[in-house]
């Protein structure tokens, strides 16, 4: 048995980012992990960790995920953002197709009338830990499916709600096609929770 800090948040959304920084550094102290996904739409929360976690861990692989090319408004990511997580070797994923887009592109409504199973399974992450949970199991997805990390590697993934962050995880990535594979070795596994908010946030 081990016992771990979890940050538990009163409420979701961008009020936890600092706190949740704070976390994953703790975290990445013990020295046993060094990658880190960060979802950020416009690349802000992925500098504000970006420039945390470097100022005093060197040895740190960092991913900004923001959202793909056929996401309505591409690219999110300003160009002054882009300059400075460029120059400070932060690596910009933002051309990995969602895993689970079943409410933001209506993928639900299709000829057969029937829901899109990722769609189920990710309410799932948001009923036991939020949006951002949701969110963080996404980009680690992400990140194998377009070969940025391997299936199986200790990751850290961190997520919010709208804006910022308020969740983050370690945990065993693996190719969304995976999920539930028959070899349970492939499948994704959440290893800890690091931080989330008690109080969740639904749009349907």
């Amino acid at each position: 048995m081990k016992e771990e800090l979890i940050f538990y948040f009163d409420n979701f959304g961008e009020e936890n980012t600092q706190k949740v920084c704070e976390r994953v550094i703790m975290r990445l102290k013990k020295g046993d992990i060094k990658k880190v996904a960060i979802a950020s739409t416009s690349g802000k929360t992925a500098l504000i960790f970006a420039k945390s976690i470097l100022s005093s861990l060197n040895d740190i692989k960092i991913f900004c995920v923001s959202d793909p090319p056929w996401a309505k408004g591409y690219p999110f990511i300003s160009q002054g953002n882009r300059q400075e997580l460029e120059k400070i070797k932060v690596e910009i994923v933002d051309y990995a197709p969602y895993v689970c887009h079943t409410y933001s592109e209506r993928v639900s409504e299709n000829v057969y009338g029937l829901p899109d199973l990722m769609g189920i399974v990710f309410d799932v992450f948001r009923m036991v830990g939020g949006n951002g949970l949701k969110v963080a199991i996404e980009i680690g997805f992400m990140l194998t499916n377009c070969g940025k990390v391997n299936p199986g590697e200790h990751i850290i993934s961190v997520g919010g709600t709208e804006k910022g962050a308020d969740t983050a995880i370690v945990m065993k990535t693996a190719f969304s096609v995976d999920i539930f594979s028959k070899i349970p070795d492939k499948r994704m596994e959440v290893i800890e929770i690091l931080c989330m908010p008690l109080k969740k946030k639904w749009w349907w």
